[in-house]
């Protein structure tokens, strides 16, 4: 049976050690790599999704200017803003000032 020298056994421990070095080394690469690769798919993704609430803001923005103009053209025009008649609109405004003011004054008073 034929023995190393100690310094060969050495040597070849030192080996293993540099490659598992250089193994790690790379597994580290690779995962830098791939972060990176989720970091800007997150980050496209953020940017398709900010795109199409700001386009949604501006289809509802229009559409409620839209209802609003249409609504002061026809008061403008003495078109009838409500079915109601002032009687139903006087009382439920009453009910709401009472009901407001039990808000108010309360006690256990919550703002909501």
């Amino acid at each position: 049976m034929e023995r190393r020298a100690p310094e060969a056994e050495i040597a070849q421990a030192i080996e293993r050690v540099l490659a598992a070095e250089r193994e790690a080394s790379c597994a580290i690469e690779a995962a830098r790599r791939d972060a990176e690769l989720l970091i800007e798919n997150a980050r496209a993704e953020r940017r398709r999704l900010l795109e199409c609430a700001r386009q949604r803001a501006a289809r509802v923005h229009t559409a409620a200017q839209a209802r609003l103009e249409r609504s002061l053209a026809r008061l403008e025009h003495g078109g009838k803003a409500s079915d109601l008649d002032l009687a139903t609109i006087d009382d439920l405004t009453r009910q709401a000032v009472a009901r407001l003011a039990v808000r108010l004054t309360a006690a256990d008073h919550e703002p909501r």
